[in-house]
């Protein structure tokens, strides 16, 4: 549980540098990442598995903030937060 709690919060640092036009896409990833590793109840080689899977996504993800000044960065953490799948998100943790 404990590495799920890391990994996810590893993620939104990572997903906070998406740019507007992906932004909602990395968040969905996020989001859907969150809830299989929710299922898998802490099997590392399940856990690791489901981290390989979206490998590429926040990969993706990552570059995308890679050349933003900090107010550009600002910005697209504002847009993060303001996706649905974000949302959602957040109710998933608060419900843990």
């Amino acid at each position: 549980m404990k590495i799920n709690i890391l990994s996810i919060s590893a993620l939104l640092i990572v997903l906070a540098s998406c740019g507007r036009s992906a932004v909602c896409s990395c968040s969905d990833s996020m989001l859907e990442m969150s809830k299989e590793m929710r299922q898998v109840k802490g099997d590392y080689t399940k856990i690791e598995a489901i981290q390989k899977k979206y490998e590429a996504d926040f990969k993706k993800c990552e570059k995308l903030g890679e050349v933003k000044s900090e107010e550009e960065k600002k910005k697209m953490q504002e847009e993060f937060k303001a996706c649905d799948s974000y949302k959602e998100m957040e109710k998933l943790m608060k419900g843990k």
